[in-house]
Formats: C-alpha cells, sequence, structure tokens
C-alpha cells in the first residue's frame, strides 16, 4: 500500500464526513426555512357575521390581519378577499406557523388552506344522450341545446329543512 491510500483513510476521511454531514445538515435547515417562509392562500372562517355594515366586518378583518402580521400595510397586503355579507371571514396570504397562530385568535372558527380542485367530465357525450362520432350533426341531435343542463352546484341545502319551509309554502301557489 502506499501512503497516500493511508492518510485518505484516516483523519481526512473523518473530516471530509463531518463537512459533507454539516453541509446536508445546513440544506435541510434551509430547505425547512424557505418552507416555512412560504405563504399560501388559507380561509379564516369567522362564523356568522358580527356587524350589519360590510365596512365594518372588513375593517375587523384588516384589523386582525394587522395584529398578526405587525403592521396595517403586511395585514393589507396579506388579504386577498374579505366575507362580509353571508357570513365573516377573509382569505389572506399566510404562511403555516401564521395560520395556526391565526386559529387561535377569539372570533376564529377555523383556517383552512384554500385548495384548488380540477373537476374531470369523461362522460359528457353519453349524458347528454349524444353519439361522439357524429361531431357534424352535434347541434341537430341535441335540439339546439334545447334544455341542457350546463352545470349543477349543490349547495348542502337540504330541501325538507325547517329554513326552506317559506320556499314550499311560495311554490305551492
Amino acid at each position: 500500500m502506499d501512503t497516500n491510500s493511508r492518510n485518505w483513510r484516516g483523519p481526512r476521511r473523518n473530516h471530509l464526513l463531518m463537512i459533507l454531514a454539516l453541509i446536508l445538515l445546513q440544506h435541510v435547515h434551509i430547505s425547512a426555512i424557505l418552507a416555512e417562509a412560504t405563504s399560501h392562500v388559507h380561509i379564516v372562517y369567522m362564523g356568522e357575521k358580527q356587524h350589519k355594515d360590510p365596512a365594518t366586518i372588513r375593517q375587523s378583518h384588516h384589523k386582525m390581519l394587522s395584529t398578526l402580521l405587525g403592521s396595517k400595510e403586511a395585514g393589507r397586503s396579506s388579504i386577498l378577499y374579505s366575507y362580509k355579507h353571508g357570513f365573516s371571514g377573509f382569505a389572506a396570504r399566510l404562511t403555516e406557523s401564521q395560520a395556526e397562530e391565526i386559529a387561535g385568535f377569539p372570533g376564529v372558527v377555523q383556517v383552512i388552506p384554500n385548495r384548488i380542485h380540477k373537476l374531470h367530465t369523461t362522460r359528457s357525450w353519453d349524458f347528454l344522450g349524444l353519439h361522439h362520432h357524429s361531431a357534424k350533426n352535434l347541434l341537430t341531435e341535441s335540439n339546439m341545446g334545447e334544455g341542457v343542463i350546463i352545470g349543477m352546484i349543490d349547495s348542502g341545502n337540504i330541501t325538507s329543512g325547517k329554513s326552506n319551509t317559506s320556499l314550499k309554502r311560495c311554490s305551492k301557489t
């Protein structure tokens, strides 16, 4: 064995391994910091609105964000939308730790990360009773679109619920 290969196995190798371990540890630490620093849109749901005036509700949302973020400017730049008519809440760009912190604020019911859902319609032709190979006669076959439902929204309302009794009375007449 030559002396160079023996030197490589001794203290030099240990130093090199230690340096590599420190670089790896630093990389993991920096990645964690960057992941925490990235903000995502969160919906802050506050339940029933506390005021009738939409401007007052919006101001309370800005005040809450300003308290969380430390300045009025940061609060105003973070908020994307203020829900102030049917219920109280807002959408804002927050980091994970900010979302966890604001969840503990008085009046906050829930903080939900915003998600985008991509809807897929894979059987439209069959659903509409059309043949996809006859594109030339599509309008004729579909009766020029007469009576076609373009979309449907399930609001979650139960039609037999107490809140719809006045609607039932109106529809019977």
